[in-house]
């Protein structure tokens, strides 16, 4: 037999509101894939933030047109493939199938991911906690439900950015990555604040201008004492052509 696909909606209420510069929500809307073979299942997940186009009915109708059951054997590059052709854009859709499929190739082999992809895992990158946008006293009490994890995610781009840095480092100097999710629009106001932060113990900024300036983002690049990276502004490959 081959490939079996299931997908379900959920919604996610989460356990603090969760704040970035574009919005501020309560809950969050998913898609749960589950891929079986052989009597192991992958699960994957379409992440679907109200700020981007696809939603829980557009994955759903993606997803119900595939004819996954004709592969008979697990091959990533032909499935992924196959998926990726089948229909423009779906991004969402598409990566809850690919996240799927490596978990399910994984239980098959009995590997690991990082095995599975061949990385080695001296080199991997730790795993940070995201924190965002909230009044002070959430926030610290998120800084302190992640005291197992050594990195820390910030959400920025609101008018308390330094109040925001200024609280968490007031109970810790663990290294943060501040997410702009292009919150910044004055590329001189960010170079700025991005020197401020830097001398704050913040390692990394990621997409701190809106992805349509692309000029500005490259200035923005050339002048930060550390490294800029992109988000909304690199959703497929093809993006890397633009940056």
């Amino acid at each position: 037999m081959g490939l079996a696909l299931r997908y379900k909606p959920y919604t996610l209420v989460l356990k603090h509101p969760f704040g970035i510069s574009k919005n501020t929500r309560t809950s969050t809307n998913i898609i749960l894939t589950e891929l079986e073979y052989e009597g192991f299942t992958g699960y994957g997940e379409a992440s679907l933030p109200p700020y981007l186009p696809e939603n829980q009915v557009t994955v759903s109708d993606f997803l119900s047109k595939l004819k996954l059951d004709q592969f008979n054997e697990i091959s990533l590059d032909d499935i992924l493939d196959y998926v990726e052709d089948f229909d423009a854009g779906n991004n969402a859709a598409k990566a809850s199938v690919d996240i799927a499929l490596h978990d399910l190739a994984g239980k098959v082999k009995n590997l690991p991911c990082r095995k599975l992809l061949e990385i080695d895992g001296n080199y991997a990158p730790y795993t940070s906690f995201t924190i965002g946008i909230d009044e002070d006293e959430i926030i610290i009490k998120k800084v302190r439900d992640a005291s197992d994890f050594k990195i820390l995610k910030v959400k920025l781009g609101s008018e308390r950015d330094k109040e925001i840095i200024y609280t968490i480092r007031s109970i810790t100097d663990k290294p943060i990555y501040a997410d702009l999710n292009e919150g910044w629009t004055d590329k001189h106001f960010a170079i700025d604040m991005i020197h401020w932060l830097s001398s704050n113990n913040v390692i990394l900024i990621e997409q701190p201008m809106p992805k349509y300036m692309i000029d500005e983002t490259a200035w923005l690049t050339e002048q930060s004492p550390i490294p800029i990276f992109a988000d909304e502004a690199v959703q497929r490959s093809e993006d890397l052509k633009m940056i």
